[in-house]
Formats: structure tokens, sequence, C-alpha cells
């Protein structure tokens, strides 16, 4: 199949580590939502813990939580500490465009391609990012895992 740009309608990217760089933020939050679940500061389980984060990144993270804690209860903790500590690091800065990202989205709404920005975050915490960014035009739609 031939496809041309004017074929592609619709352009889907995701945020962390395609359009945002965020220098291991995630790996910091997720720190702080295992120890709110109650992981061990260190070892084994921990080190798991923190590889699966890894290789899933991109998932819902309370879809992740789930898969790492039986409890949900422990699920919805990790979840909560981790959106609270990522949202704290964004806010402090912690997160930037990749360089070009902006710039390659505007040309791809130029030539009349429809921009959604996917994430593994909350809503709430895409919409932070966002705000961080001041991208808040920058995509026709943004898209979040949600209940």
């Amino acid at each position: 199949m031939n496809m041309r740009a004017k074929d592609i309608q619709l352009a889907v990217i995701d945020m962390a580590g395609t359009t945002v760089a965020d220098d291991g933020l995630v790996v910091e939050a997720f720190e702080a939502a295992a120890s709110a679940a109650g992981l061990p500061e260190s070892g084994p389980e921990r080190e798991h813990a923190r590889q699966y984060v890894l290789d899933t990144m991109g998932q819902s993270k309370i879809t992740v939580f789930r898969a790492l804690f039986d409890d949900e209860s422990a699920a919805a903790r990790a979840n909560a500490a981790f959106e609270r500590a990522y949202a704290d690091l964004i806010g402090d800065g912690g997160a930037a465009p990749i360089p070009g990202a902006a710039d390659a989205i505007s040309r791809l709404r130029g030539a009349g391609i429809k921009v959604a920005l996917t994430t593994g975050f909350s809503p709430d915490t895409q919409a932070k990012l966002i705000a961080a960014l001041g991208w808040h035009d920058v995509a026709d739609l943004v898209l979040a895992p949600g209940d």
C-alpha cells in the first residue's frame, strides 16, 4: 500500500520519552509509590518492581501497580503516591519538551493532520504535565487512561 502524507489523518504520539524528556522522573516517582505500597526499600523485590516499571513504560500506571501488587488497596496507594510525586517533580521543572517536538507537532497540524498526545499517566497527571510544558494548544487531543 502506498501511503501519501495527505492520506494521514491522525498522528498519535506518546509523551514521556517521545515528546517530553523527564530525566528519570518516572523512576523517581516510582520509588515513592513503592514505599507507599510497602515494598522493602532495597533488595530483589524492589529491583524487580523497578525493572517492571521500566519495562512497562507507556502503560497505565494503575494497571502496572495492580500487576505488581496483588492487593487493590496497595495498588491504589502506590498509584496515588506516584501521581503526587510525579506532579511535584514536574512542578519543580523536571520535565521539558524534547528539542523539536513542539515544532514537529506544529508542522503535522499545519499539514492538516490531527495530533493526539497519549500517556500512561492519569488524566490529572497528564494535565499537570501539559501545564508545566505550556502545551495547552499544542495538540488537537490529549488521551490518558481513565476509569
